[in-house]
């Protein structure tokens, strides 16, 4: 959700017109609101788009491993001895060279300090950052599995 708003504040911003799924995505919100502010219901403009909800993930949450799953993808891409792989074999392999990091590196490293100049170094510093964590390879498989499901 948090991606679909921050891609139509960008059209609106750039005076683009929104989608038609952005459309109805903002009709329903709204609409979902009106409907529970007459019905003296608790009206949260929020929930109604989704935003909020009761239990699972936040909004926010989402978000950032939205954003982390993108920066494990596109490293994927582009380490040279990785993207040959089967996203199992990368996923082990990325996995090890992310906890070597933060085991030796990202302690000297920290958040003080400016971003590593060369991946995969790169990517491991700005996920632990932003305060996520690097998933095992498990988890990293999984992620990897949907750049090749979408083709992205």
């Amino acid at each position: 959700m948090v991606a679909q708003l921050r891609d139509m504040h960008g059209r609106l911003r750039d005076g683009r017109s929104l989608t038609n799924g952005q459309v109805r995505l903002l009709l329903d919100g709204i609409g979902g609101f009106l409907k529970a502010l007459d019905g003296g219901d608790q009206a949260s403009l929020d929930r109604s788009i989704g935003l909020k909800s009761w239990g699972g993930v936040s909004a926010a949450r989402q978000d950032a491993l939205n954003r982390r799953d993108d920066m494990l993808r596109q490293l994927y891409r582009e380490i040279e001895g990785w993207r040959d792989l089967p996203p199992s074999a990368a996923a082990r392999m990325m996995s090890l060279d992310a906890k070597r990091y933060e085991a030796r590196r990202w302690p000297r490293e920290g958040e003080d300090f400016d971003p590593p100049p060369i991946e995969p170094a790169r990517t491991w510093w700005k996920i632990l950052t932003a305060g996520a964590t690097i998933p095992g390879a498990k988890r990293l498989q999984q992620i990897l599995q949907v750049e090749i499901q979408d083709g992205v």
